[in-house]
């Protein structure tokens, strides 16, 4: 039998993100989201997760993204930059990993946060993921782990697309990310399921994120239908690429996103190959 779970990241980061995600789930395929603690729309989030019960919540750790912390930013400043957000990209974090200049105790003290932020909402949680994937990273996964066993989560991402999987995006610098976070992945499963941790059997979209249009979400759907298991495709849907490119340099396709997992043709493979929709929660 083949599952997907259809989870789109962000869920809190701006209303046209948050209303894009809820269209996507109501009309579309979007069957997950991932709620961000540290978005300036997390409550209007909290009240969608509420109204629309069908649509799995997940906790979308955040250690990067130019977002504030949860967290006073004098209690965790070695996480931060000197405007005192988190780093912008996941390259920033990994060198400062690297360089030892995150402190472990400021580590843990911003994601529990996070965590308890998000838990004290009272929406049921069903897995956790991280923006940009830096919660499989070996200086964080331990963390991670620790606060879904506290919690009693049993779910997590793990972003192990296919490394020679490119999907018509030939950007060196891309592939070259997604081959090394596919690669901290192999290790980060293995880890995982010696907790006890359940995770999708195939994860999709890393190469494609911010640009999974159509044709390239009908190339994934494509693969899919000949592997039996659970699949991940990750999506980042929003209304308006113009309000939000000018709040984010991240040069996403927002509607072109939202518009694939609205599409018809979409929804029709994904029926007439069996394949069933489904959220972490039934993972």
């Amino acid at each position: 039998m083949i599952k997907l779970i259809v989870n789109a990241d962000d869920f809190g980061i701006h209303t046209s993100v948050n209303k894009g995600i809820v269209k996507g789930h109501c009309e579309g395929i979007i069957t997950s989201t991932s709620l961000l603690a540290n978005g300036s729309e997390f409550e209007s989030a909290v009240d969608l997760g509420f109204t629309y019960p069908n649509l799995g919540i997940g906790i979308h750790t955040c250690l990067v993204g130019g977002l504030p912390p949860v967290c006073n930013p004098d209690e965790v400043s070695s996480l931060l930059t000197s405007e005192g957000v988190l780093p912008t990209t996941y390259l920033d974090f990994i060198k400062r990993c690297m360089m030892r200049t995150i402190r472990y105790d400021e580590l843990y003290k911003e994601l529990a946060a996070q965590f308890k932020k998000i838990i004290d909402t009272g929406l049921p949680i069903t897995h956790v993921d991280g923006h940009q994937h830096m919660h499989i990273l070996p200086q964080v996964l331990p963390i991670v782990v620790d606060l879904m066993k506290q919690y009693g989560i049993k779910k997590i991402r793990i972003p192990r697309e296919y490394k020679t999987f490119v999907n018509g995006v030939y950007n060196p610098i891309r592939f070259l990310g997604k081959v090394g976070l596919s690669t901290v992945a192999d290790m980060a499963k293995r880890t995982v399921a010696q907790e006890d941790i359940k995770s999708p059997d195939y994860f999709w979209g890393m190469i494609n994120g911010g640009q999974l249009i159509e044709p390239a979400l009908a190339t994934i759907l494509s693969s899919i239908s000949k592997k039996a298991g659970v699949h991940e495709i990750m999506t980042h849907p929003g209304l308006s690429d113009n309000v939000l490119n000018q709040k984010f340099d991240w040069h996403y396709h927002w509607e072109e996103e939202l518009k694939s997992m609205m599409s018809i043709s979409i929804g029709e493979y994904i029926r007439r190959h069996n394949i069933a929709l489904i959220n972490y929660g039934e993972l």
